[in-house]
């Protein structure tokens, strides 16, 4: 997807990411936070690539509250 159209989104958009993610640079989802201008980015220290296991609960009640607005 080009940077323009990801530029285009208007929804809430959250971003989660480990910081020491060995797959998905970081900068990757600080460019898609600077790019959709409703969202939300979660840096998780500590934490690779599998977020949702690695920090299971913190991710679970991130996304729960996300939904819920």
């Amino acid at each position: 997807m080009a940077e323009r159209d990801i530029a285009a989104l208007t929804r809430p958009t959250l971003i989660l990411h480990g910081r020491d993610d060995r797959v998905i640079p970081l900068e990757t989802s600080l460019r898609l936070h600077h790019l959709i201008r409703p969202s939300q980015l979660h840096v998780f220290g500590d934490c690779g690539h599998w977020v949702q296991i690695e920090r299971q609960d913190e991710f679970a009640s991130l996304v729960t509250a996300f939904l819920k607005t």
